[in-house]
């Protein structure tokens, strides 16, 4: 009998131990534009979310997660079916006047889980639609940015009845801007037990994608307040979930639905839009507080989630596949490329770009190339913008105002060599079998998810009907006003020619030209200080020129006793180049970024902007270079060239005894 009654306990015991097993929980944190690397964990040193940053501690921080559109509600539809946005339906926003849907056949992964017996809830931020397709069996109305009230609503549904395994997410509206008036973010309602923490502007880190202005670090300030807010948010809802003692049973998500509402990010498939803070907690693995640098996305996560619920997925393939097995290992094989989809943010804003991601390249295939890419409205009222156009700005951030509203219809960056994605590789012979490797892989990949875009529209190069169409020439902003022209085409009116020695520059169809055996230096007659310089060149093989600004009428030195702008065939010069010799360089001084040049023999327009201590050189719509002067404090570079303190002069051609020749030569002077 006694044997009996302990074999029964045994059993009663093996059999609550089992469904205690079975009972594994999901929790899912969703900031609202939040970019990747603004918490401390992932390196920001001024904003302060220490409830994020012990959630890394605990569980696993990956380097390299992607949100598959940087469109709200988009986004969060990939999130919950594990579709891309061209397969689900949810083109676009879905509520107000937006109207886009789920497909009808589309399930999602709150369906899945409430057919295996969940209860679910999504407390916050929803942009769910259609309704139907989204059942949830707790469902208060907590104010979105109410970061406590929604921890105390989830403790409250964590502790609903024991038997029943659940499925909570909770959407934060922090950090959205608060406004789309100056500065646009920062904590407009106060709720009850939340410590609002400020921040002085001159201390936030401006990232390198935006312009370092008053507006802007006004911006990131409010920013940053609501991320730290957020964040006590994180703390109080993982605070209930330890009491709950159900921790040791919950998979842990935080993550971001794509980045800020700044321009280059939001909407975007450059890095700020689509790279994303992604932190998991499994309770089942002991070794946690490392950095995975698998490349996971969005479309991942409900893979995930089924597996670790063991939930049966739906009738069709999902894009994704569980990251669960790789949590352990830091840098797991055979993820190392990711795929990202985006049609629509708003109704009004069709721009479908396709893109594939792998460690070092990133492909974007901008489908409405020929149109001008519309900013969200977020992000068009936003102060960055606005103060950029009302003051004229050439730039915004580290590219041109024209590259960023007319792109090129394929992009291709090197991220290793140029993490602001400046540099278009695209059309560069060198990268010809990189761009085929990776537009084939492309292809391939959105013929397998059904990408109803590839009925009208043939990636270039690798479509069926293989058009392979050129590159041709686009059309451009009007922001020719106020250039007056330095070249008249027929005369060198208005140049001097100095170092005798030198056959000169001749005038050729139309042309000027530095002959192979000729060159010397040929100055404007009259001096310049603050101004846009552009003109367009070609140079001969190997050929070596330079232009001069804020120069001395001088016979031998002008690049120390003014300012030297190298002009140069970077492939094919003969010589050894030290990095300050390179095209579009200050020689000798500041380095420009190599790519931009088009070969030997072909036409290239160039731009140097000079502000103030800020020189600025653009090629091909390329900002190589951008750099203040007043950061050179080498005492020994000052020394050699005088010519930086100098504020104004002439403009001039360096010749060297190579060909070069110009055309479009022209100037807007700005008031100093």
């Amino acid at each position: 009998m006694r044997r009996q009654i302990v074999l029964t306990v045994f059993l009663l015991l093996a059999s609550e131990a089992c469904e205690a097993a079975s009972r594994r929980n999901v929790l899912l944190l969703i900031s609202d534009n939040q970019n990747w690397d603004d918490c401390g964990c992932y390196g920001n040193e001024v904003v302060q979310t220490p409830n994020i940053d012990r959630l890394a501690k605990e569980g696993v921080r990956f380097s390299h997660a992607f949100a598959t559109t940087a469109s709200c509600g988009p986004s969060r539809a990939v999130i919950y079916t594990g579709l891309h946005t061209h397969a689900n339906g949810q083109y676009g926003h879905g509520h107000g006047y937006h109207t886009f849907r789920l497909m009808p056949k589309v399930r999602t992964v709150f369906q899945m889980l409430v057919d295996n017996g969940y209860r679910t809830a999504l407390l916050g931020k929803q942009h769910t639609t259609p309704e139907e397709q989204y059942p949830f069996t707790f469902n208060p109305k907590i104010a979105n940015r109410d970061v406590l009230g929604l921890a105390k609503a989830g403790a409250e549904f964590i502790n609903q009845a024991d038997d029943q395994p659940f499925f909570l997410v909770i959407a934060y509206h922090d950090p959205h801007p608060t406004s789309i008036e100056r500065p646009g973010w920062g904590i407009r309602t106060d709720y009850e037990s939340v410590a609002p923490v400020t921040y002085d502007p001159k201390d936030v880190i401006v990232p390198s994608y935006l312009p370092d202005q008053p507006e802007v670090r006004e911006g990131l300030a409010g920013y940053y307040q609501q991320i730290t807010r957020m964040d006590q948010g994180v703390g109080a809802i993982l605070k209930s979930l330890d009491e709950s003692g159900k921790a040791n049973d919950t998979l842990v998500i935080f993550t971001s639905d794509h980045g800020s509402s700044e321009p280059g990010a939001m909407s975007n498939h450059y890095e700020p839009g689509v790279r994303v803070p992604f932190i998991v907690r499994n309770p089942d693995i002991e070794q946690h507080g490392f950095v995975n640098s698998g490349m996971v996305a969005f479309t991942d996560i409900v893979p995930t989630i089924l597996d670790w619920t063991e939930t049966d997925g739906p009738d069709y393939a999902l894009h994704g596949r569980s990251i669960l097995p790789i949590l352990a290992t830091p840098e797991p094989s055979g993820w190392d490329e990711v795929y990202l989809s985006h049609v629509f943010h708003e109704v009004t804003m069709p721009y479908p770009m396709r893109t594939i991601r792998t460690a070092q390249h990133k492909l974007i295939w901008n489908i409405d190339w020929r149109s001008e890419y519309p900013l969200p409205i977020d992000t068009l009222n936003r102060a960055t913008w606005q103060e950029t156009l009302r003051r004229g700005d050439r730039l915004i951030g580290p590219r041109t105002v024209k590259k960023f509203l007319l792109r090129d219809e394929i992009e291709l960056y090197d991220l290793q060599s140029d993490a602001d994605e400046i540099i278009n590789l695209a059309d560069n012979p060198a990268h010809s079998e990189l761009r085929l490797e990776l537009s084939r892989k492309l292809f391939a990949y959105l013929k397998k998810t059904g990408d109803p875009w590839l009925l009208r529209h043939d990636l270039p190069g690798v479509g069926e009907d293989d058009p392979s169409p050129a590159f041709g020439h686009r059309r451009a902003l009007n922001d020719e006003d106020d250039y007056v022209s330095l070249f008249d085409g027929g005369s060198l009116d208005g140049w001097q020619l100095r170092r005798a020695d030198r056959k000169g520059y001749a005038v050729e169809r139309g042309t000027l030209v530095c002959p192979a055996d000729g060159g010397g230096f040929l100055f404007t007659d009259k001096e310049y200080g603050d101004f846009s310089f552009r003109f367009e060149f070609r140079v001969a093989e190997g050929a070596n020129n330079g232009v001069a600004i804020r120069c001395p009428l001088v016979d031998e030195r002008p690049a120390y006793e003014g300012i030297e702008i190298q002009i140069l065939d970077n492939v094919g010069y003969p010589r050894a180049l030290k990095p300050t010799q390179y095209h579009g360089s200050i020689y000798d001084v500041v380095p420009a970024k190599r790519g931009a040049l088009k070969p030997s023999g072909e036409w290239n327009e160039e731009e140097i902007v000079c502000r103030g201590t800020r020189i600025v050189v653009i090629v091909n719509e390329m900002v190589i270079l951008d750099t203040d002067l007043d950061n050179i404090k080498d005492a020994v570079i000052l020394a050699k060239h005088p010519g930086l303190q100098r504020k104004t002069g002439h403009i001039g051609f360096l010749g060297h005894g190579s060909r070069v020749e110009f055309r479009n030569i022209r100037i807007k002077e700005f008031d100093p």
